[in-house]
């Protein structure tokens, strides 16, 4: 059907500029954790940013794709998002029962300077990660990189996430 509209004879484009398709890492660090068994990707900022990234994968591969997200308001653009991240992660693991949550940062929580590993050390510290399941992140702001950065990003965290020291020398 589609070869009927190709044309028989080659012409030679001078004026085309192939530029390939590239986004915010947070899309990368997202698709990074979907590739594991059992993971929820989190993305910690607004819901406007989460929808963006999950639109964008759910359109590219036509097929739906499950996040959660910080769900930042004004107060915790101005405050920090750690309240947030705590409920989210207690309310993640009580209701979807992931054994993973991949914790992904935006520009607006770098920009604040979320500690993401003070607030997952505090949610353990504090029981909201139960036992048998992991919180692993990545530092993924949308003004630097792409999409392969984050997906590059999410790599070392979940590598970071799950290593474990040896005893040996």
């Amino acid at each position: 059907m589609l070869l009927r509209h190709t044309p028989k004879e080659i012409v030679e484009r001078e004026a085309l500029t192939i530029q390939p398709a590239k986004t915010c890492q947070p899309i990368g660090a997202m698709y990074a954790a979907l590739g594991i068994h059992r993971c929820l990707p989190h993305s910690h900022g607004s819901q406007g940013c989460c929808a963006y990234h999950r639109s964008a994968l759910t359109r590219h591969y036509k097929e739906p794709v499950m996040a959660a997200t910080s769900s930042f308001t004004e107060g915790a653009s101005v405050f920090g998002g750690q309240a947030n991240l705590m409920e989210a992660i207690n309310n993640i693991f009580t209701i979807y029962d992931p054994d993973i949550i991949a914790v992904h940062t935006t520009c607006l929580s770098e920009t604040i300077g979320d500690d993401v590993t003070q607030i997952v050390a505090k949610a353990q510290e504090e029981g909201k990660i139960p036992a048998g399941k992991y919180v692993i992140k990545a530092s993924t702001p949308s003004f630097v990189g792409s999409h392969v950065t984050g997906f590059g990003n999410m790599v070392k965290g979940i590598v970071e996430g799950f290593a474990a020291k040896s005893n040996e020398n």
